[in-house]
């Protein structure tokens, strides 16, 4: 018998010896109200934890014991759909803010590092996971690059999804946002969604119905986070895909299908739609959580839509409390507020969590770009332009067309540039309305989804400044009027900082108060850019090659013929 399995045995063997009340625990959680949310029910009893599993529920004694008289013991929140880059955090700091809040375990799609870093970043990112509390399971990126009309840093093909499902904490193939790709047959999605048809497969499909969306199901597709009414949840859900309900900080979508919410094929995701400063104030799953409450749904229900509901569609060993499944339990005050007086995961009470991992230099090293100047986003000629046109809170954008003689600021045409970041050289520029800027410029090297360096400005001085001094910084967000106003560096692969989140927080809201005196009139300006460069969200975007329309998919020329 091998090592491995050796200590597999002397594991399951103790564990045995400690349900049967034969060894101490190693902790017991006493007189605990243990929320079952598997029956639905609340009693009185004892949790026993050996190492990082619970062993039984009843009486125990253990060498160390926590008294619970009076709480609520919950299983640890799961996340099933998230990106944790999109928080700007490290994974430790991540962890360091969302799990003494409740959040012990989430399903990351680390597709926004894999567009940078390729395998080798879903790799890093998992090492880090691993000196955390937090369990990070992750799922295959299936569109890396999300289309062929932008420059990523890596290609994340067939073969790779079957080499990275059989790394330990994998567990799928993350949404597949290629849906025309799945009706259409094209041969190398289908060929991914063959690699990962014995793990769970996620789905992104937009307002897709009918046989179309019964085509997409067919492939083997079984979630999907992006349903925005009743009537497109519903449909899906009789289709049998489990239906992922987000509630972050901007997209809201938990009061429009709340009389879904409860059903065991539902659950509730944040997308990684948290800001930071939301994540500091408000929480992260216990947030959504609340709020599914404030909605009036049952608590047992709300828990069930973001623990054991979750942990079944995933396969993970968690989501209840019960024998054998990992010790991740939340002791509470109150369960309708979700008010947290302890966490306990993988069997230990969690402490500070501190720093306890470095970064790769090619993490940090990864923005590539030679010095902007203004000869290289020159838009020459003075005619009826191609205007992309930002909705406030969306990240749909509209076209217009008008006269255009350069900058206008009284108008508010102001230039778009984008620079690719991965030693190409490519440059695309054209004109945007909706930002409002009067003075200076901002840009940023979080660009959805191969992120390259997006930049908006009222002149190309200050646009030069602002897209170099992001590249100076190996990565961030950089306001400019003249010379540098506020920034905030995001050197891990250009998207998370290395700061406390805390910090972060402080400099990205020094970032939104510099935008607000340039006359910039949006709510979330910076999330509005990062949006600005993806090609498969109509109506006009631009990337590194162009202004797209995305309709037609394809680069258009900034000025009509």
């Amino acid at each position: 018998m091998s090592g491995i399995k050796n200590r597999e045995l002397e594991f399951l063997k103790s564990l045995i010896d400690v349900a049967a009340g034969r060894k101490k625990a190693d902790l017991v959680i006493k007189n605990a109200n243990i929320v079952n949310v598997l029956t639905e029910e609340i009693y009185e009893g004892d949790v026993a934890v050996f190492k990082d599993r619970i062993a039984g529920i009843g009486n125990y004694n253990g060498i160390e014991e926590i008294d619970a008289s009076n709480l609520y013991a919950v299983p640890g929140l799961i996340d099933g759909h998230t990106h944790i880059e999109m928080s700007m955090l490290s994974v430790t700091e991540f962890a360091r803010i969302v799990v003494p809040k409740g959040t012990t375990s989430v399903v990351e799609d680390p597709h926004e590092i894999a567009n940078v870093l390729g395998k080798d970043g879903i790799k890093v990112l998992l090492e880090e996971a691993k000196t955390t509390p937090l369990k990070v399971f992750c799922m295959v990126p299936s569109c890396v690059p999300s289309s062929h009309l932008e420059t990523s840093g890596a290609v994340i093909d067939a073969d790779d999804v079957d080499e990275l499902l059989k790394i330990e904490g994998v567990i799928g193939l993350a949404e597949v946002m290629n849906f025309p790709g799945v009706i259409n047959k094209d041969e190398e999605v289908i060929k991914k969604i063959i690699s990962a048809k014995d793990y769970p497969i996620d789905g992104h499909a937009p307002l897709l119905s009918g046989k179309e969306l019964n085509a997409y199901v067919s492939a083997g597709i079984g979630s999907d986070h992006e349903s925005i009414d009743y009537n497109e949840a519903l449909e899906k859900l009789r289709l049998g895909m489990r239906v992922m309900i987000r509630e972050g900080s901007a997209a809201r979508n938990l009061s429009n299908l709340i009389k879904l919410a409860g059903n065991r094929y539902t659950m509730l995701v944040t997308d990684g739609d948290r800001t930071i400063k939301d994540l500091i104030e408000q929480g992260y799953l216990d947030y959504v959580y609340r709020r599914a409450v404030e909605e009036g749904l049952d608590p047992i229900k709300a828990l069930q839509m973001c623990t054991i509901n979750t942990a079944e569609w995933f396969g993970i060993n968690a989501g209840l409390i019960a024998p054998s499944k990992f010790a991740d339990v939340v002791l509470l005050k109150n369960l309708e507020k979700f008010e947290v007086v302890k966490v306990i995961a993988n069997g230990k009470v969690v402490g500070e969590i501190k720093r306890g991992f470095s970064y790769p230099d090619f993490v940090k090293k990864s923005v590539k770009v030679k010095k902007l100047s203004k000869e290289d986003i020159k838009i020459e000629g003075s005619r009826r332009a191609r205007i992309i046109k930002v909705i406030e809170g969306e990240i749909v954008t509209d076209e217009e067309i008008e006269h255009v003689e350069g900058i206008d600021v009284n108008r508010d045409i102001l230039k778009i540039v984008v620079v690719e970041r991965y030693g190409k050289g490519n440059v695309g520029k054209a004109y945007i309305k909706g930002f409002g800027l009067k003075r200076g410029a901002f840009a940023s090297s979080v660009a959805h989804d191969a992120h390259n360096i997006v930049a908006v400005g009222t002149n190309d001085d200050d646009l030069c400044l602002a897209v170099n001094r992001v590249a100076e910084l190996d990565g961030g967000i950089v306001v400019v009027d003249k010379d540098v106003k506020a920034e905030l560096r995001l050197n891990i692969a250009g998207l998370m900082s290395e700061e406390r989140a805390e910090v972060v927080a402080e400099k990205f809201e020094k970032i939104n108060v510099e935008l607000r005196k340039l006359g910039c009139k949006l709510k979330s300006p910076v999330f509005a850019l990062s949006f600005m460069a993806l090609p498969v969200i109509p109506k006009l975007k631009i990337t590194d090659l162009g202004l797209i329309d995305v309709e037609k998919f394809e680069v258009v020329n900034v000025f009509v013929e």
